[in-house]
């Protein structure tokens, strides 16, 4: 059984006001999991995007808006998203402090069909 000491793993450098790093992935040995942390600043915008399988979002600090399906809200921390197969959604960031995530979900490689 891995043992993953999250202080060897680094935020990756920022690109797009978004840094991320993989606590799980398959290049830590997970087969079908994959658990990452992601820091996003103000001022971005994701794209509407669906994928095939659940996505757990976690919010563990900070607060983002969240497009699901046509439904707009502002979630904050201690609120986990579930976002279900093929459902349409995207995250704006336009507050004032970053937001940090923990974004989970079954395989080690995720699929993501843009409509937008």
């Amino acid at each position: 059984m891995p043992i993953i000491d999250h202080s060897d793993v680094r935020l990756a450098p920022t690109t797009e006001r978004v840094r991320e790093r993989y606590l799980v992935s398959k290049d830590l040995g997970a087969v079908s999991l994959t658990v990452k942390e992601v820091e996003i600043s103000p001022g971005w915008e994701g794209r509407m995007h669906t994928h095939p399988i659940d996505v757990s979002i976690q919010i563990l600090s900070g607060a983002i808006q969240i497009i699901l399906d046509d439904e707009v809200r502002t979630v904050r921390a201690g609120t986990t998203l579930l976002v279900p197969p093929l459902v349409p959604y995207k995250m704006i960031h336009h507050l004032w402090t970053p937001v940090l995530l923990l974004i989970t979900y079954p395989s080690s490689e995720l699929q993501t069909d843009y409509l937008e």
